[in-house]
Protein backbone atom coordinates (compact mmCIF):
# COMPACT_ATOMS: atom_id res chain seq x y z
CA UNK A 1 0.00 0.00 0.00
CA UNK A 2 2.73 2.44 0.99
CA UNK A 3 4.32 2.37 -2.47
CA UNK A 4 1.20 3.87 -4.04
CA UNK A 5 1.12 6.84 -1.74
CA UNK A 6 4.85 7.34 -2.19
CA UNK A 7 4.56 7.28 -5.97
CA UNK A 8 1.77 9.86 -5.88
CA UNK A 9 4.00 12.35 -4.07
CA UNK A 10 6.94 11.98 -6.45
CA UNK A 11 7.37 13.76 -9.74
CA UNK A 12 4.78 12.26 -12.09
CA UNK A 13 5.55 11.03 -15.58
CA UNK A 14 2.74 12.35 -17.74
CA UNK A 15 0.67 10.42 -20.22
CA UNK A 16 -0.24 11.81 -23.65
CA UNK A 17 -3.63 12.88 -22.34
CA UNK A 18 -4.90 16.18 -23.74
CA UNK A 19 -7.53 16.63 -21.01
CA UNK A 20 -7.79 20.26 -19.86
CA UNK A 21 -10.67 20.85 -17.44
CA UNK A 22 -14.06 19.83 -16.04
CA UNK A 23 -17.20 21.36 -17.55
CA UNK A 24 -20.77 21.26 -16.25
CA UNK A 25 -23.22 19.50 -18.57
CA UNK A 26 -25.95 22.06 -17.88
CA UNK A 27 -24.55 25.50 -17.02
CA UNK A 28 -21.16 25.24 -18.78
CA UNK A 29 -19.20 26.23 -15.69
CA UNK A 30 -15.51 25.34 -15.90
CA UNK A 31 -13.41 23.81 -13.12
CA UNK A 32 -9.76 22.69 -12.88
CA UNK A 33 -9.15 19.07 -13.79
CA UNK A 34 -7.39 18.59 -10.44
CA UNK A 35 -10.38 19.79 -8.40
CA UNK A 36 -11.89 16.78 -6.55
CA UNK A 37 -15.56 17.36 -7.44
CA UNK A 38 -18.03 15.18 -9.30
CA UNK A 39 -20.99 17.51 -9.78
CA UNK A 40 -21.40 21.20 -10.46
CA UNK A 41 -21.38 23.23 -7.20
CA UNK A 42 -23.85 25.68 -8.77
CA UNK A 43 -26.52 23.49 -10.37
CA UNK A 44 -25.73 19.97 -9.14
CA UNK A 45 -25.55 18.42 -12.61
CA UNK A 46 -22.80 16.06 -13.67
CA UNK A 47 -19.43 17.13 -15.03
CA UNK A 48 -17.79 16.31 -18.34
CA UNK A 49 -14.10 16.41 -19.25
CA UNK A 50 -12.84 18.74 -21.97
CA UNK A 51 -9.78 18.27 -24.17
CA UNK A 52 -7.46 20.31 -26.34
CA UNK A 53 -8.55 18.73 -29.62
CA UNK A 54 -5.96 20.45 -31.80
CA UNK A 55 -3.20 19.05 -29.60
CA UNK A 56 -4.94 15.66 -29.51
CA UNK A 57 -5.10 15.55 -33.32
CA UNK A 58 -1.37 16.22 -33.60
CA UNK A 59 -0.48 13.68 -30.94
CA UNK A 60 -2.86 11.11 -32.40
CA UNK A 61 -1.06 11.27 -35.77
CA UNK A 62 2.36 10.82 -34.16
CA UNK A 63 1.89 7.16 -33.13
CA UNK A 64 0.57 4.55 -35.57
CA UNK A 65 -1.89 1.92 -34.45
CA UNK A 66 0.74 -0.79 -34.69
CA UNK A 67 2.66 0.90 -31.87
CA UNK A 68 -0.32 1.55 -29.61
CA UNK A 69 -1.35 -0.73 -26.73
CA UNK A 70 -4.20 -3.14 -27.39
CA UNK A 71 -6.12 -2.20 -24.28
CA UNK A 72 -8.29 0.58 -22.87
CA UNK A 73 -5.35 3.06 -23.07
CA UNK A 74 -5.00 2.75 -26.85
CA UNK A 75 -6.42 6.25 -27.36
CA UNK A 76 -4.85 7.92 -24.33
CA UNK A 77 -4.87 11.37 -25.95
CA UNK A 78 -8.64 11.45 -25.41
CA UNK A 79 -8.68 9.90 -21.94
CA UNK A 80 -8.50 11.89 -18.70
CA UNK A 81 -5.65 10.23 -16.80
CA UNK A 82 -2.46 12.32 -16.84
CA UNK A 83 -0.29 10.30 -14.43
CA UNK A 84 1.64 7.54 -16.21
CA UNK A 85 2.11 5.55 -12.98
CA UNK A 86 -1.63 5.55 -12.25
CA UNK A 87 -2.39 4.50 -15.81
CA UNK A 88 0.07 1.63 -15.64
CA UNK A 89 -1.54 0.18 -12.51
CA UNK A 90 -4.91 -0.65 -14.05
CA UNK A 91 -6.68 -1.65 -17.25
CA UNK A 92 -3.73 -3.29 -19.00
CA UNK A 93 -5.92 -6.15 -20.27
CA UNK A 94 -9.26 -4.32 -20.40
CA UNK A 95 -11.16 -3.45 -23.57
CA UNK A 96 -9.88 -3.71 -27.16
CA UNK A 97 -12.45 -6.49 -27.54
CA UNK A 98 -13.28 -8.24 -30.82
CA UNK A 99 -15.67 -6.90 -33.43
CA UNK A 100 -17.27 -10.03 -34.90
CA UNK A 101 -19.05 -10.25 -38.24
CA UNK A 102 -22.26 -11.93 -37.09
CA UNK A 103 -23.14 -13.62 -40.37
CA UNK A 104 -25.44 -16.29 -38.95
CA UNK A 105 -27.36 -13.92 -36.68
CA UNK A 106 -27.47 -11.43 -39.53
CA UNK A 107 -29.00 -14.05 -41.81
CA UNK A 108 -31.72 -14.67 -39.21
CA UNK A 109 -32.50 -10.93 -38.98
CA UNK A 110 -32.02 -9.99 -42.64
CA UNK A 111 -28.88 -7.92 -42.00
CA UNK A 112 -25.87 -8.71 -44.19
CA UNK A 113 -23.43 -6.37 -42.43
CA UNK A 114 -24.17 -7.06 -38.78
CA UNK A 115 -21.34 -6.97 -36.25
CA UNK A 116 -21.13 -7.80 -32.55
CA UNK A 117 -18.85 -5.70 -30.36
CA UNK A 118 -18.17 -8.40 -27.81
CA UNK A 119 -17.27 -6.83 -24.46
CA UNK A 120 -18.19 -10.10 -22.77
CA UNK A 121 -14.55 -11.04 -23.41
CA UNK A 122 -12.99 -8.04 -21.66
CA UNK A 123 -10.62 -8.70 -18.79
CA UNK A 124 -10.69 -8.93 -15.88
CA UNK A 125 -14.46 -8.90 -15.28
CA UNK A 126 -15.92 -10.09 -18.63
CA UNK A 127 -17.96 -6.93 -19.10
CA UNK A 128 -17.88 -3.44 -20.59
CA UNK A 129 -17.52 -2.08 -17.04
CA UNK A 130 -13.79 -2.79 -17.26
CA UNK A 131 -13.57 0.27 -19.53
CA UNK A 132 -15.11 2.70 -17.07
CA UNK A 133 -13.71 1.22 -13.87
CA UNK A 134 -10.17 1.38 -15.28
CA UNK A 135 -10.56 5.18 -15.44
CA UNK A 136 -11.96 5.34 -11.89
CA UNK A 137 -9.20 3.27 -10.30
CA UNK A 138 -6.51 5.17 -12.21
CA UNK A 139 -8.02 8.45 -11.01
CA UNK A 140 -8.11 7.08 -7.47
CA UNK A 141 -4.37 6.40 -7.71
CA UNK A 142 -3.77 9.89 -9.09
CA UNK A 143 -5.44 11.23 -5.96
CA UNK A 144 -3.24 9.02 -3.76
CA UNK A 145 -6.25 7.22 -2.24
CA UNK A 146 -6.18 3.65 -0.90
CA UNK A 147 -9.88 2.77 -0.72
CA UNK A 148 -12.67 2.69 -3.28
CA UNK A 149 -16.37 1.93 -3.06
CA UNK A 150 -19.06 1.32 -5.64
CA UNK A 151 -22.78 0.78 -5.85
CA UNK A 152 -23.54 -1.96 -8.31
CA UNK A 153 -26.16 -4.20 -9.83
CA UNK A 154 -23.35 -6.61 -10.67
CA UNK A 155 -20.75 -5.86 -13.31
CA UNK A 156 -19.37 -2.65 -11.79
CA UNK A 157 -18.77 -4.55 -8.57
CA UNK A 158 -16.75 -7.33 -10.18
CA UNK A 159 -14.72 -4.85 -12.22
CA UNK A 160 -13.99 -2.73 -9.15
CA UNK A 161 -13.07 -5.77 -7.05
CA UNK A 162 -10.67 -7.10 -9.67
CA UNK A 163 -8.99 -3.83 -10.60
CA UNK A 164 -8.71 -2.67 -6.99
CA UNK A 165 -6.98 -5.95 -6.15
CA UNK A 166 -4.45 -5.44 -8.94
CA UNK A 167 -3.87 -1.81 -7.92
CA UNK A 168 -3.45 -2.75 -4.26
CA UNK A 169 -6.35 -0.76 -2.82
CA UNK A 170 -9.27 -1.86 -0.66
CA UNK A 171 -12.69 -2.26 -2.33
CA UNK A 172 -16.18 -2.03 -0.83
CA UNK A 173 -19.12 -3.13 -2.97
CA UNK A 174 -22.71 -2.18 -2.11
CA UNK A 175 -25.42 -4.17 -3.85
CA UNK A 176 -29.18 -3.48 -3.90
CA UNK A 177 -31.84 -6.14 -3.41
CA UNK A 178 -32.27 -8.79 -6.11
CA UNK A 179 -28.55 -8.90 -6.80
CA UNK A 180 -27.16 -11.47 -9.20
CA UNK A 181 -25.63 -13.94 -6.80
CA UNK A 182 -22.71 -15.13 -8.95
CA UNK A 183 -21.44 -11.57 -9.38
CA UNK A 184 -21.53 -10.94 -5.63
CA UNK A 185 -19.68 -14.20 -5.03
CA UNK A 186 -17.06 -13.17 -7.56
CA UNK A 187 -16.52 -9.87 -5.73
CA UNK A 188 -15.88 -11.68 -2.47
CA UNK A 189 -13.54 -14.14 -4.14
CA UNK A 190 -11.60 -11.17 -5.53
CA UNK A 191 -11.12 -9.80 -2.02
CA UNK A 192 -13.74 -7.04 -1.94
CA UNK A 193 -15.96 -6.44 1.08
CA UNK A 194 -19.55 -6.94 -0.06
CA UNK A 195 -22.69 -5.53 1.53
CA UNK A 196 -26.26 -5.99 0.32
CA UNK A 197 -28.60 -3.13 1.20
CA UNK A 198 -32.39 -3.23 1.36
CA UNK A 199 -33.78 -1.24 -1.55
CA UNK A 200 -33.43 -0.97 -5.32
CA UNK A 201 -30.45 0.45 -7.19
CA UNK A 202 -31.66 4.04 -7.13
CA UNK A 203 -32.18 3.92 -3.37
CA UNK A 204 -28.78 2.30 -2.85
CA UNK A 205 -27.14 4.89 -5.09
CA UNK A 206 -28.61 7.75 -3.07
CA UNK A 207 -27.47 6.19 0.20
CA UNK A 208 -23.95 5.60 -1.18
CA UNK A 209 -23.73 9.20 -2.29
CA UNK A 210 -24.56 10.29 1.25
CA UNK A 211 -21.98 7.83 2.58
CA UNK A 212 -19.34 9.29 0.25
CA UNK A 213 -20.12 12.85 1.29
CA UNK A 214 -20.02 11.92 4.98
CA UNK A 215 -16.85 9.82 4.98
CA UNK A 216 -14.82 11.07 2.03
CA UNK A 217 -14.69 7.55 0.60
CA UNK A 218 -14.28 7.72 -3.17
CA UNK A 219 -16.92 5.80 -5.14
CA UNK A 220 -15.95 4.55 -8.59
CA UNK A 221 -19.30 5.39 -10.17
CA UNK A 222 -20.30 8.38 -8.01
CA UNK A 223 -17.49 10.67 -6.83
CA UNK A 224 -15.16 9.55 -9.63
CA UNK A 225 -17.92 9.59 -12.23
CA UNK A 226 -16.56 12.27 -14.61
CA UNK A 227 -13.49 10.06 -15.10
CA UNK A 228 -15.44 6.79 -14.95
CA UNK A 229 -17.74 7.86 -17.79
CA UNK A 230 -14.89 8.68 -20.15
CA UNK A 231 -13.90 5.02 -20.34
CA UNK A 232 -17.16 4.19 -22.13
CA UNK A 233 -16.29 6.13 -25.27
CA UNK A 234 -13.37 3.79 -25.97
CA UNK A 235 -15.97 1.36 -27.36
CA UNK A 236 -16.74 3.89 -30.13
CA UNK A 237 -13.04 4.43 -30.85
CA UNK A 238 -12.47 0.69 -31.25
CA UNK A 239 -15.55 0.05 -33.37
CA UNK A 240 -14.59 2.70 -35.93
CA UNK A 241 -10.96 1.59 -36.05
CA UNK A 242 -11.93 -2.08 -36.39
CA UNK A 243 -14.19 -1.19 -39.33
CA UNK A 244 -11.18 0.31 -41.12
CA UNK A 245 -11.87 3.85 -39.85
CA UNK A 246 -15.41 3.73 -41.19
CA UNK A 247 -18.21 4.62 -38.83
CA UNK A 248 -21.18 2.21 -38.92
CA UNK A 249 -24.63 3.25 -40.01
CA UNK A 250 -26.11 2.12 -36.67
CA UNK A 251 -24.96 1.25 -33.17
CA UNK A 252 -27.39 -0.59 -30.88
CA UNK A 253 -26.54 -0.43 -27.20
CA UNK A 254 -28.21 -1.41 -23.91
CA UNK A 255 -28.98 1.45 -21.53
CA UNK A 256 -29.13 1.48 -17.74
CA UNK A 257 -27.68 4.65 -16.19
CA UNK A 258 -26.97 5.95 -19.69
CA UNK A 259 -23.18 6.16 -19.52
CA UNK A 260 -22.38 3.84 -22.43
CA UNK A 261 -24.64 5.21 -25.17
CA UNK A 262 -24.10 8.87 -24.27
CA UNK A 263 -20.30 8.48 -24.31
CA UNK A 264 -20.36 6.41 -27.49
CA UNK A 265 -21.91 9.55 -29.00
CA UNK A 266 -19.13 11.69 -27.52
CA UNK A 267 -16.48 9.29 -28.82
CA UNK A 268 -17.89 9.46 -32.35
CA UNK A 269 -17.90 13.26 -32.21
CA UNK A 270 -14.30 13.29 -31.00
CA UNK A 271 -13.09 10.99 -33.78
CA UNK A 272 -14.53 13.36 -36.34
CA UNK A 273 -12.89 16.33 -34.58
CA UNK A 274 -9.56 14.51 -34.84
CA UNK A 275 -10.10 13.93 -38.55
CA UNK A 276 -9.90 10.16 -38.01
CA UNK A 277 -13.30 9.32 -39.53
CA UNK A 278 -16.60 10.80 -40.66
CA UNK A 279 -19.03 9.79 -37.94
CA UNK A 280 -21.93 12.24 -38.02
CA UNK A 281 -24.21 9.90 -40.00
CA UNK A 282 -24.07 7.10 -37.40
CA UNK A 283 -27.37 6.53 -35.61
CA UNK A 284 -27.47 5.33 -32.00
CA UNK A 285 -30.37 3.17 -30.80
CA UNK A 286 -30.80 2.13 -27.18
CA UNK A 287 -32.34 -1.03 -25.73
CA UNK A 288 -34.06 -1.38 -22.36
CA UNK A 289 -36.23 -4.01 -20.65
CA UNK A 290 -39.96 -3.36 -20.62
CA UNK A 291 -39.86 -3.48 -16.83
CA UNK A 292 -37.39 -0.58 -16.66
CA UNK A 293 -37.48 1.62 -19.74
CA UNK A 294 -37.48 5.28 -18.64
CA UNK A 295 -34.97 6.40 -21.29
CA UNK A 296 -36.52 4.49 -24.19
CA UNK A 297 -39.99 5.75 -23.25
CA UNK A 298 -38.80 9.35 -23.17
CA UNK A 299 -37.10 8.98 -26.56
CA UNK A 300 -40.17 7.44 -28.16
CA UNK A 301 -42.30 10.27 -26.72
CA UNK A 302 -39.66 12.84 -27.79
CA UNK A 303 -39.51 14.16 -24.24
CA UNK A 304 -36.40 15.82 -22.81
CA UNK A 305 -36.97 14.71 -19.22
CA UNK A 306 -36.88 11.26 -17.67
CA UNK A 307 -39.81 9.96 -15.64
CA UNK A 308 -38.42 7.67 -12.97
CA UNK A 309 -39.85 4.16 -12.72
CA UNK A 310 -39.66 1.31 -10.24
CA UNK A 311 -37.71 -1.50 -11.94
CA UNK A 312 -39.39 -4.89 -12.40
CA UNK A 313 -37.20 -6.95 -14.70
CA UNK A 314 -34.93 -9.97 -14.74
CA UNK A 315 -32.32 -7.83 -16.50
CA UNK A 316 -30.88 -6.68 -13.17
CA UNK A 317 -27.87 -4.94 -14.67
CA UNK A 318 -30.29 -2.61 -16.52
CA UNK A 319 -32.60 -2.06 -13.54
CA UNK A 320 -31.95 1.64 -12.94
CA UNK A 321 -35.23 3.51 -12.72
CA UNK A 322 -33.78 7.02 -12.37
CA UNK A 323 -30.79 7.03 -14.75
CA UNK A 324 -28.34 9.81 -13.97
CA UNK A 325 -27.19 10.29 -17.57
CA UNK A 326 -30.59 9.64 -19.12
CA UNK A 327 -30.95 13.20 -20.39
CA UNK A 328 -27.60 12.89 -22.18
CA UNK A 329 -28.79 9.70 -23.88
CA UNK A 330 -31.99 11.36 -25.08
CA UNK A 331 -29.99 14.23 -26.53
CA UNK A 332 -27.48 11.90 -28.24
CA UNK A 333 -30.07 9.53 -29.71
CA UNK A 334 -32.37 12.26 -31.03
CA UNK A 335 -29.49 14.29 -32.49
CA UNK A 336 -28.32 11.23 -34.37
CA UNK A 337 -31.76 10.23 -35.63
CA UNK A 338 -31.88 7.02 -33.64
CA UNK A 339 -34.58 5.58 -31.46
CA UNK A 340 -35.25 3.57 -28.33
CA UNK A 341 -36.76 0.14 -27.95
CA UNK A 342 -37.64 -2.28 -25.18
CA UNK A 343 -38.25 -5.97 -24.69
CA UNK A 344 -40.12 -8.14 -22.23
CA UNK A 345 -38.26 -10.62 -20.03
CA UNK A 346 -39.30 -13.60 -22.23
CA UNK A 347 -38.06 -11.69 -25.29
CA UNK A 348 -34.80 -10.94 -23.48
CA UNK A 349 -34.12 -14.60 -22.73
CA UNK A 350 -35.07 -15.49 -26.31
CA UNK A 351 -32.47 -12.94 -27.42
CA UNK A 352 -29.85 -14.63 -25.26
CA UNK A 353 -30.70 -17.98 -26.83
CA UNK A 354 -30.70 -16.58 -30.39
CA UNK A 355 -27.25 -15.02 -30.03
CA UNK A 356 -25.90 -18.20 -28.46
CA UNK A 357 -27.38 -20.49 -31.11
CA UNK A 358 -26.18 -18.42 -34.08
CA UNK A 359 -22.86 -16.89 -32.98
CA UNK A 360 -21.75 -19.03 -30.04
CA UNK A 361 -21.73 -16.00 -27.73
CA UNK A 362 -23.31 -16.50 -24.32
CA UNK A 363 -24.48 -13.15 -22.96
CA UNK A 364 -26.30 -11.96 -19.88
CA UNK A 365 -29.81 -10.38 -19.87
CA UNK A 366 -28.42 -6.96 -20.85
CA UNK A 367 -27.07 -8.53 -24.03
CA UNK A 368 -30.34 -10.39 -24.55
CA UNK A 369 -32.12 -7.04 -24.35
CA UNK A 370 -29.86 -5.63 -27.06
CA UNK A 371 -30.49 -8.60 -29.37
CA UNK A 372 -34.26 -8.54 -28.76
CA UNK A 373 -34.46 -4.83 -29.61
CA UNK A 374 -32.10 -5.30 -32.57
CA UNK A 375 -34.51 -7.91 -33.91
CA UNK A 376 -37.42 -5.50 -33.57
CA UNK A 377 -35.54 -2.65 -35.24
CA UNK A 378 -34.75 -4.91 -38.20
CA UNK A 379 -38.33 -6.20 -38.42
CA UNK A 380 -39.75 -2.65 -38.40
CA UNK A 381 -37.42 -1.39 -41.13
CA UNK A 382 -35.30 0.86 -38.93
CA UNK A 383 -32.21 -0.96 -40.21
CA UNK A 384 -31.79 -1.51 -43.95
CA UNK A 385 -30.58 -4.97 -45.05
CA UNK A 386 -27.22 -3.65 -46.31
CA UNK A 387 -26.60 -1.15 -43.50
CA UNK A 388 -23.53 -1.66 -41.33
CA UNK A 389 -24.93 -2.35 -37.87
CA UNK A 390 -22.98 -2.87 -34.64
CA UNK A 391 -24.69 -4.36 -31.57
CA UNK A 392 -22.76 -3.96 -28.32
CA UNK A 393 -22.79 -6.99 -26.02
CA UNK A 394 -21.78 -5.72 -22.60
CA UNK A 395 -21.50 -8.77 -20.35
CA UNK A 396 -20.81 -12.49 -20.19
CA UNK A 397 -23.65 -14.91 -19.58
CA UNK A 398 -21.57 -17.27 -17.46
CA UNK A 399 -22.17 -14.91 -14.51
CA UNK A 400 -25.96 -14.96 -14.83
CA UNK A 401 -26.92 -18.52 -15.72
CA UNK A 402 -28.97 -18.77 -12.52
CA UNK A 403 -31.23 -16.04 -13.93
CA UNK A 404 -32.04 -17.91 -17.15
CA UNK A 405 -35.28 -19.92 -17.13
CA UNK A 406 -34.10 -23.51 -16.91
CA UNK A 407 -34.80 -25.84 -19.79
CA UNK A 408 -35.67 -29.40 -18.72
CA UNK A 409 -32.49 -31.25 -17.85
CA UNK A 410 -32.10 -34.36 -20.02
CA UNK A 411 -33.08 -37.61 -18.43
CA UNK A 412 -30.42 -40.22 -17.91
CA UNK A 413 -30.26 -42.94 -20.54
CA UNK A 414 -28.53 -46.29 -20.57
CA UNK A 415 -24.87 -46.19 -21.54
CA UNK A 416 -25.16 -48.56 -24.50
CA UNK A 417 -25.13 -48.11 -28.27
CA UNK A 418 -28.79 -48.72 -29.22
CA UNK A 419 -30.12 -46.34 -26.59
CA UNK A 420 -27.64 -43.64 -27.56
CA UNK A 421 -28.47 -44.07 -31.27
CA UNK A 422 -32.13 -43.58 -30.44
CA UNK A 423 -31.32 -40.42 -28.49
CA UNK A 424 -29.26 -39.06 -31.39
CA UNK A 425 -32.10 -39.71 -33.85
CA UNK A 426 -34.53 -37.94 -31.53
CA UNK A 427 -32.22 -34.90 -31.43
CA UNK A 428 -31.95 -34.87 -35.21
CA UNK A 429 -35.68 -35.06 -35.76
CA UNK A 430 -36.19 -32.27 -33.20
CA UNK A 431 -33.91 -30.00 -35.26
CA UNK A 432 -31.35 -29.52 -32.50
CA UNK A 433 -28.27 -29.94 -34.69
CA UNK A 434 -26.71 -27.30 -36.96
CA UNK A 435 -27.90 -27.03 -40.54
CA UNK A 436 -25.68 -28.93 -43.05
CA UNK A 437 -23.83 -25.87 -44.36
CA UNK A 438 -22.55 -25.17 -40.85
CA UNK A 439 -22.10 -28.76 -39.67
Amino acid sequence: MGSIAAASSEGKARTRSCATELICHRCDNHYPLEQPIFSCPDCGKGLDIAYDYELAARRFREIPGSERPENVWRFEELLPITDRHAQARTGQFAAYTPLIHADRLGAELGLSNLYIKDDSTSRPSLSYKDRVVAMSIARLLELGKREVGCVSTGNVGTAVAAMAAKAGVAAYVFYPDHLEDMKARACRALGAKVCQVQGNYDQANKACRQLAETTGLEFANITLRPFYAEGAKTAAFEIVEQLGWRSPDHIVSPAAGGTLSSRVHKGLVELQMLGAAQTDATKIHIAQPSGCNPIASAILAEEAEIRAVTPETAAHSLAIGAPGDGYLVIDAVLKRGGTGGFASDPEIFAGIDLLAATEGILTEPAGGTTIAVLEKLAAHGKLAPDDTVVAIITGNGLKTLDEHPAKPWPAKIECELDTMLAALEAFRHAGETPSPEYA
